[in-house]
């Protein structure tokens, strides 16, 4: 594979990091990343119950080939869960990233689900926001959402555009993140069906998409070449 020529706007199949290990050092300008939670979902060619320690020393090899691939300036927006963040800060950290904020993604069509357990329901999702280097100003645009807590429903199978993955985010909470942040070159290390994706080319911003469940790049594939999905 040959930069940047086999990875700008494409959906490249593979564990992110073999592909990553491929790009040249700083050449990407923002990372979105939402790996699996290891909370046992199924994502096909994935085994989302790992052993803690395998887990997170998992994610901390691609944290370190994402830092070497950001360029100097950039942020790393990254997805996890409430006990997640608290062990994904240190490890970014480590590898020289500068904590930069918690944005919450809050979904309100989860408010149906009443059941009683051991805690309480959860009805969202945490984004740690970091930077690599100098910290570089936000973009401005008053038609998106200024805040750090999003307020989109979480894809259903019955909404337009469907739900083709166990994770899926909506199109909207991903460009919202894009619309304000710096960068022509979007790398997603985890893209799934393609949500940052498209999001990213609504907005004539160029990515690079990986994902190792060819299923899943077939349905990214087969969305991008549909004009602006919303």
């Amino acid at each position: 594979m040959k930069y940047p020529e086999d990875f700008i706007d494409k959906v490249i199949c593979g564990d992110c990091l073999d592909i990553m290990r491929k790009m040249p050092d700083e050449s990407v300008d923002l990372c979105i990343a939402d790996p699996p939670f290891n909370i046992g979902k199924d994502y096909g060619k994935f085994d989302d119950g790992k052993n803690e320690e395998i887990y997170w020393h998992w994610i901390e090899s691609r944290i370190k080939e994402i830092y070497r691939v950001l360029k100097q300036g950039s942020r790393f927006y990254i997805f996890h869960i409430d006990d997640g963040i608290f062990k994904l800060r240190p490890i970014c950290e480590k590898y020289d990233f500068k904590f930069h904020q918690l944005l919450i993604w809050y979904r309100p069509n989860l408010i149906g689900r009443k059941r009683i357990g051991k805690s309480w329901n959860c009805m969202h999702e945490n984004i740690l926001l970091f930077h690599k280097g100098k910290r570089t100003k936000m973009l401005s645009n008053r038609n998106v959402n200024c805040f750090n807590v999003f307020i989109y429903p979480s894809p259903q199978s019955n909404f337009k555009g469907g739900r083709d993955h166990a994770a899926q985010k909506p199109i909207g909470l991903l460009a919202d993140m894009i619309s304000r942040t710096p960068g022509e070159i979007i790398l997603d290390p985890f893209c799934g069906v393609g949500t940052s994706l498209i999001a990213a080319k609504n907005l004539s911003r160029n990515f690079i998409g990986i994902e190792i469940n060819q299923e899943y790049c077939n349905i990214s594939n087969e969305k991008l070449k549909q004009g602006i999905i919303k």
